[in-house]
């Protein structure tokens, strides 16, 4: 079975094929950080982490995800949520996927329950945004409930060398240790958190060059090659299709 999904207005999506395709926009909502859909069958990422949770929702085909180091295999009319920080990557898949990535902020949706009310729209052949914004809205984690707190990481360091010698151990030693500890190599996470950086920079609408240097890359084809492999899209991309908000 296959539903379709009636986008905001301004969205485009590109035509699926062998090739991948990710689109990005920014809603007016305190709700949502921003909305990816993801179509094509070479949708692999690399391992990154983002600051919000993503609630992916598959439409059709499947999406294929190695969350930390579990397999995940979600199904068309199913869903799955990556809590913030937590380090994944996606895999190519042999036919088209078409799915929706929601961004939120850390454990501010109810997971579970936006994906059952997804799923009912699921089966009655289209989810359309009005309606998605709403069930959204409706399943936000009110002040008071359970909520996953996420740990901020900040290290003191910004090579290898220089967090082995702070922490009196060699390098091997303490890039094991940091791996065991957050999930993915010391470099990767500095990686990711620069790239994370740049997506903030980028929604605010700051120029690719100026964030290029403030999120810390050496250059502007430097944060360009980084960002397509880890988000499938260029930073001047990116910041088309998401205008700061008024």
């Amino acid at each position: 079975m296959t539903a379709s999904f009636q986008l905001p207005s301004g969205m485009g999506i590109a035509g699926m094929g062998k090739g991948g395709a990710w689109n990005y926009w920014r809603p007016l909502s305190r709700d949502i950080v921003e909305l990816g859909v993801v179509c094509g069958q070479d949708v692999s990422l690399p391992v990154h982490f983002h600051d919000e949770d993503q609630l992916t929702f598959v439409l059709s085909g499947r999406r294929r995800f190695l969350i930390g180091d579990m397999p995940v295999d979600v199904a068309p009319g199913r869903g799955v949520r990556i809590p913030a920080g937590t380090p994944h990557s996606s895999l190519s898949e042999p036919a088209d996927v078409f799915c929706i990535n929601i961004y939120t902020p850390p454990a501010a949706c109810d997971a579970a329950a936006l994906f059952a009310g997804m799923a009912l729209r699921w089966r009655q052949g289209s989810i359309d945004w009005p309606d998605l914004a709403a069930m959204i809205g409706t399943h936000r984690c009110e002040a008071g409930m359970p909520a996953q707190r996420v740990e901020a990481i900040t290290p003191s360091w910004e090579t290898v060398g220089e967090g082995a010698r702070l922490a009196g151990m060699s390098r091997e030693g303490f890039s094991r240790r940091f791996r065991r500890q957050h999930g993915v190599a010391p470099q990767l996470f500095r990686l990711s958190e620069r790239l994370n950086e740049a997506r903030r920079l980028l929604r605010a609408g700051d120029p690719v060059a100026a964030v290029a240097a403030e999120a810390g890359f050496s250059d502007q084809s430097h944060l360009g090659r980084c960002f397509r492999r880890a988000f499938g899209v260029t930073p001047g991309q990116y910041r088309r299709n998401l205008p700061p908000a008024p």
